[in-house]
This record gives C-alpha cells, structure tokens and sequence, in this order.
C-alpha cells in the first residue's frame, strides 16, 4: 500500500487504540502497567495529539505535497518511542510483566509503522 492518505488513516486509528488503552485500561485496573498514573496519562495524551495530526492529514483533500507531513509524524512516532521506552527504564523495576509486553509490543509496532512512513515518503510524488 503505497497511498499516504491511508497511511494517515491507520497512524490515527492506532493513535487512539494506544490513547484509549493509556488512558482507560489504568482506571479500570489500577497498577496494570507498574506505571505512575502521570506517565500513562502523559503518553496517552501524546496519542491523542498523534491521532488528531493523523486524521486531520487524512480528511483533508489531498495536499500538495504528502512528503513534509509524513516526515513530521514518522519522526513524532520516533520520538514517542525514545520517550517511552526512557519512561521504562526510568522505572523499570516497578513495570509488571502486562506492562513490559504492553509497551515493547506498541514501540516495536510504532517502529514498523516508522519505516513504513518513511518508505512511502521517499516514493510519494505528490
């Protein structure tokens, strides 16, 4: 699939998984992920900000140049990633096992979707 507009699309919806599992899976069971409920909410709303570029990127008739847009969320994506996985090593002794599969499974399935932003930005033309 090389249609950025689609990519979009996929970025914000798993967007809002990530906000919605970070931002609700600790209020119905607290301590799942070992993590400060400030960290949880720190990164969910990260997410929510990620999925409003992402979708708003997608509603949007087709832009000029999809180049620009794509490098600013393949880099954002990235930088979720340092900071989540400084968050866990920062508190790496209090994370539960949930926790570890949880956030290694999200960094290495934001990674893939880095590459693949940064793939279909060095193809798209327009």
């Amino acid at each position: 699939m090389n249609d950025p507009k689609k990519l979009f699309l996929i970025d914000g919806m798993g967007a809002i998984g990530t906000a919605s599992l970070l931002l609700l899976l600790p209020v119905f069971f607290p301590g799942i992920f070992g993590l400060p409920d400030s960290y949880t909410q720190l990164l969910g709303g990260i997410a929510v900000c990620f999925a409003i570029y992402s979708l708003y990127n997608y509603a949007r008739f087709n832009p000029a140049n999809w180049k620009p847009l794509l490098k600013v969320i393949s880099i954002a994506n990235a930088v979720y990633c340092v900071i989540n996985l400084g968050i866990l090593l920062l508190h790496f002794q209090q994370i539960t096992t949930i926790g570890w599969l949880y956030f290694m499974g999200e960094i290495a399935i934001i990674m893939l979707l880095v590459l693949w932003e940064m793939k279909i930005g060095k193809t798209v033309t327009g």
